[in-house]
């Protein structure tokens, strides 16, 4: 079966990616939260912090997202957030990329 090219692309999680290493608290959440805003369907929020932001986590769940943090050390992890529906989708595309490490996820 011959599958095309626009029926891959459906297929595919795009990463938008932020970086909010340098920002002092509350600023991390609120460029968080207004990214999240801006994604579309399908799109994938990956988030560079120096550490886990964990008031955000509830505000994730109540509003219909979904997240899973890589932990590289101390003071530098990433977190992929995405909608619970696109949770699929996620582990498809990115599951071979994570294997053997440790998550968290929501």
């Amino acid at each position: 079966m011959k599958v095309s090219s626009s029926a891959l692309y459906l297929s595919v999680m795009d990463l938008v990616a932020v970086d909010v290493t340098t920002l002092a608290p509350p600023e991390p959440m609120t460029v968080i939260l207004s990214a999240l805003a801006q994604l579309a369907d399908g799109q994938c929020l990956l988030v560079s912090h120096r550490r886990q932001p964990f008031p955000l986590y509830e505000k994730l769940q109540q509003a219909g997202w979904t997240y899973h943090c890589q932990i590289h050390d101390e003071d530098n992890i990433s977190l992929y957030i995405y909608r619970e529906i696109d949770q699929l989708l996620f582990l498809e595309q990115f599951e071979k990329h994570f294997k053997g490490e440790i998550f968290i996820t929501a």
